[in-house]
């Protein structure tokens, strides 16, 4: 009964501390979806522009389409600076994930052996019991 109480234990803790590293997965998830759907609408915005900045003789004399075209381009170099920063947590902290999951996943596996071999010792008990009864 010993070994079921450490097992109990060990399943507590790998449990808990793959859902704190789950948590900490989350928000940055969510922030890479944010940046994805920034660079989305910026790309968005940049093809609605195109046709109005073609179309359009005097931004062209005033130099708006190349004010445009730097801003365009400085934001979409921002976002994807982010980005890349935002997907290395991500590859950091899922991998921190996969290693909470396996060692849970092999404490569960550990306690479930170690209960079917309980119950098969104690069927194999009861069995020599009623074998000897005759």
């Amino acid at each position: 009964m010993k070994q079921d109480k450490m097992l109990a234990q060990m399943k507590a803790v790998t449990n808990a501390v793959y859902l704190r590293e789950h948590a900490k997965v989350k928000p940055i998830l969510d922030r890479e979806a944010q940046l994805r759907g920034k660079l989305a609408m910026l790309k968005q915005q940049v093809e609605d522009s195109r046709a109005l900045v073609d179309q359009s003789h005097e931004m062209k004399a005033l130099g708006v389409d190349l004010q445009w075209q730097k801003w365009h381009t400085n934001a979409r170099r921002d976002i994807n600076q982010d980005l890349a920063q935002v997907t290395a947590q991500k590859f950091r902290a899922m991998d921190k994930l996969r290693h909470a999951f396996g060692r849970k996943h092999a404490v569960e596996t550990m306690e479930n052996q170690h209960k079917s071999d309980a119950k098969e010792r104690r069927n194999k008990m009861l069995f020599d019991r009623l074998m000897n009864l005759d």
